[in-house]
């Protein structure tokens, strides 16, 4: 068949990837110039940024890695170590960093303040969180928010808004009120899931190598938003801002559905529209930047993940180091990506500002992807829609792999990566 693919995200290059390989003649449109997956992406004194950085569990990721190896792209191993610090009025004050040891494990401290003052909270939070974690894996109810599984349970504070939700916060990046509104079950699996001890991967040659790869040999429109999609008797017209316009056998919409209603005729597509706009996102703020204020004081307490929180946990940031994690950027000056700063970065040291979107998992987007996948099934469908919004799992990435292989399945094309293990080289030297 002859299909058009509406955006080039994750979730878009993947569909297209699998159904040019199934034999379909494929055209991706994009509004942006080049590629959505790795627009943001940019270069810093001859090294690579990506935006946001990538980093992926084996088991988390499995579908996405597995892709990688299919294109055959390789990985290496990182270490996320992790370091928190209190913000006061007057000054940053650490009081946890971890060893350098995968992130698989929860928080190992090697600082003496930390294990003076914290050791046997954080112990006592973790003995505390796997007993709780495993009840409820056990119980006939696990339809409740992450909010509802906290106040079911009795989990040391400190350990718990200190260690574990920045790393929810690190991977669902939206705020804490979001997550808490999260159904409980896939983040505590992803939580499980981290304490296998394995080593987080990184794509080689980052975002960008991802996307050549997955866009090979595939025809891409962009620079120019589409303006209209339309059923007629022999197939769906595309239209363009551009004013190109052309007949297509199917057309995957993989946009974010609070941009559905600027391009789908509004009449025939009424139904899908009314539902599609109860999806719901959210929008946040990554800055990338040069300003050593956003990590620990001392030098020697510099990790790949930086926490910073005041001690009432109603204000919180994340950084990552990326010369840390990043082979290209290894030797140049200190780099790095903060989401949703409270603290004020200087102006002058700011690389670039991205905004980004991601959907709002909860108990009604559970429903609402049901109702879709029902929808999807229809024989007499040619309109079909993927992102990371319709999977109710995480992380983002993994999402937007898993629906387009749900949109694959609908189309009967095979899906040959699925099972494939990474391919994974000898670490190149990294900044530690």
């Amino acid at each position: 068949m002859d299909i058009a693919v509406i955006g080039s995200g994750m979730a878009g290059l993947a569909t297209a990837r699998i159904l040019k390989d199934a034999g379909h003649s494929i055209t991706i449109f994009e509004a942006l110039p080049g590629r959505g997956m790795d627009s943001h992406s940019i270069k810093f004194e001859g090294g690579l940024i990506d935006a946001p950085l990538r980093v992926m569990n084996p088991h988390l990721w499995k579908n996405t890695l597995s892709l990688a190896t299919y294109l055959g792209i390789p990985t290496f191993p990182v270490r996320t170590y992790m370091a928190c610090s209190w913000l006061f009025e007057d000054r940053t004050e650490t009081w946890l960093t971890t060893s350098r040891s995968r992130i698989g494990n929860f928080p190992i401290i090697n600082n003496r303040k930390g294990i003076q003052q914290y050791g046997w909270r954080m112990v006592k939070g973790m003995l505390q969180l796997k007993a709780a974690i495993t009840r409820f894996f056990k119980s006939k109810n696990q339809e409740i928010t992450l909010a509802e599984f906290i106040n079911n349970n009795d989990i040391e504070e400190v350990f718990w808004h200190g260690a574990v939700m920045p790393v929810l916060y690190t991977i669902c990046t939206c705020n804490p009120k979001t997550i808490g509104e999260w159904p409980a079950k896939p983040l505590l699996t992803f939580l499980r899931q981290l304490t296998d001890g394995d080593a987080l991967l990184r794509i080689q040659g980052g975002t960008p190598a991802l996307v050549n790869k997955l866009i090979e040999g595939i025809e891409i429109h962009d620079s120019s938003a589409i303006t209209q999609v339309k059923e007629q008797e022999q197939g769906v017209v595309v239209e363009n801002a551009s004013g190109e316009q052309r007949i297509f056998d199917r057309v995957i919409v993989a946009t974010p559905t609070n941009k559905i209603e600027t391009f789908l005729n509004n009449e025939q597509f009424a139904d899908d529209i009314a539902l599609l706009k109860k999806f719901k996102f959210e929008q946040g703020q990554l800055v990338i930047h040069t300003d050593q204020t956003v990590m620990p004081p001392k030098r020697k307490d510099w990790a790949v993940l930086s926490y910073m929180m005041d001690r009432k946990f109603t204000r919180q940031q994340f950084t990552v180091w990326l010369n840390s994690v990043e082979p290209s950027l290894v030797g140049k000056n200190p780099v790095f990506q903060t989401w949703q700063p409270v603290t004020e970065i200087d102006p002058k040291k700011i690389i670039s500002s991205v905004t980004l979107t991601r959907a709002v998992v909860d108990s009604q987007t559970v429903a609402l992807n049901k109702e879709l996948q029902v929808r999807h099934k229809d024989l007499n469908r040619k309109v079909y829609y993927c992102g990371s919004w319709s999977c109710d799992g995480l992380p983002l990435l993994e999402s937007a792999v898993t629906s387009a292989m749900n949109i694959a399945e609908i189309l009967n094309a095979p899906l040959p990566f699925v099972g494939l293990k990474p391919k994974v080289e000898v670490a190149p030297q990294l900044g530690y």
